[in-house]
């Protein structure tokens, strides 16, 4: 997908592509590249209860 004088930097064209880190856009002009946020944003863990630790010894 492109997306036409998109670009923060030089406002050339962007085009959309992922790889092992998740979907980035990078300009073609300059090279500009960033990671997208994500739709579903991971949860933090939460730490186990006290009472979850002492059932589960």
């Amino acid at each position: 997908m492109m997306k036409f004088k998109g670009c923060p930097r030089c406002n050339g064209d962007l085009f959309f592509d992922w790889d092992f880190y998740g979907w980035y856009e990078q300009c073609i002009q300059c090279g500009h590249m960033r990671y997208l946020q994500t739709a579903t944003k991971a949860s933090k863990p939460s730490r186990p209860k006290r009472r979850e630790l002492a059932h589960a010894a």
